[in-house]
């Protein structure tokens, strides 16, 4: 235990060199994401699912001085929560998949919480530039009787009737509820998190990056939203933030690009401190009086 735990202490004392590194490279991942809307959440049809989505490719560069560093990973990724559609005695009979595709280019500050020449842990705090590709709201399920809130439109489609306990619903399979169009098409996130890096050797680097990203926006139309603010909407209204927690694994080409000595060089003539030898003030007088 002794060995570990001086070892241990060895590897968290040795210090990067006065070097700079920059890397580059590709990652893939998956996230977490949370949808937080009110309107959804007041709805008795609807109930929050842990979701899944893919990052499936994504590249990064970066640069890191001694104690800091920049990051910025533009990628593609998927985001938005399912929901289970409950009947009205509560059994699940189907989902409401909220799926937004965007193209997002994060750029993060890095603070390195270590600087080991291989091993670089950094807390990171950045934006998300996400432009959209592709947004909906489908919805699948099986004959049933839903429970639909006040103020919510009933489908006029044949196969709806209302009844004294709720509205008899048709089976449906990935319908269309909210198209693409409703959707904005640029969003803005905040992130914060943890990314570590660990050089293989001088050439390759494997990367880890953990963050949770926060929209700031309501991520739909600002007319879409005044829809449903009206009598006999197709949802209740509420705002809507996404939240998605990511998890990214990488590898990365890094180049060191170390600072070359330079000895330093002066102006100034060089001062020899030796004293001169000293010369015979005897011998230099009687030279010169015998001169004359």
């Amino acid at each position: 235990m002794r060995l570990i735990g001086c070892s241990l202490l060895l590897l968290a004392t040795i210090s990067a060199q006065s070097q700079n590194v920059e890397s580059f490279g590709f990652f893939a991942g998956f996230n977490v994401p949370i949808t937080i809307d009110q309107g959804l959440n007041d709805d008795p049809r609807y109930l929050g699912k842990l979701t899944f989505r893919a990052t499936p490719i994504g590249f990064t560069y970066g640069y890191d001085h001694v104690g800091f560093g920049f990051v910025i990973t533009p990628n593609y990724t998927q985001i938005g929560q399912k929901y289970i559609i409950e009947n009205t005695v509560g059994g699940d009979v189907g989902f409401r998949d909220i799926k937004m595709n965007y193209f997002s280019v994060p750029v993060a500050l890095k603070l390195h919480l270590n600087d080991m020449a291989f091993f670089r842990l950094s807390a990171v705090a950045g934006l998300n530039f996400n432009y959209l590709i592709k947004g909906s709201e489908t919805i699948s399920h099986s004959a049933a009787k839903l429970n639909y809130p006040p103020g919510v439109a009933i489908p006029t489609d044949p196969g709806y009737t209302e009844v004294f306990d709720g509205v008899l619903v048709p089976e449906v399979n990935d319908q269309e509820y909210v198209s693409t169009d409703k959707f904005k098409s640029f969003q803005l996130f905040a992130s914060v998190g943890l990314r570590s890096d660990f050089d293989l050797n001088d050439d390759w680097s494997l990367n880890f990056d953990g963050r949770a990203n926060f929209g700031l926006t309501d991520p739909r139309t600002s007319e879409y939203i005044a829809t449903l603010k009206q009598p006999n909407a197709p949802d209740l209204y509420g705002a809507r933030h996404d939240l998605y927690l990511s998890f990214e694994f990488g590898i990365a080409r890094i180049i060191q690009i170390k600072q070359e000595f330079k000895p330093r060089q002066s102006s100034r003539p060089i001062v020899n401190n030796s004293s001169p030898p000293k010369q015979n003030h005897k011998k230099l007088f009687t030279k010169k009086k015998k001169k004359k």
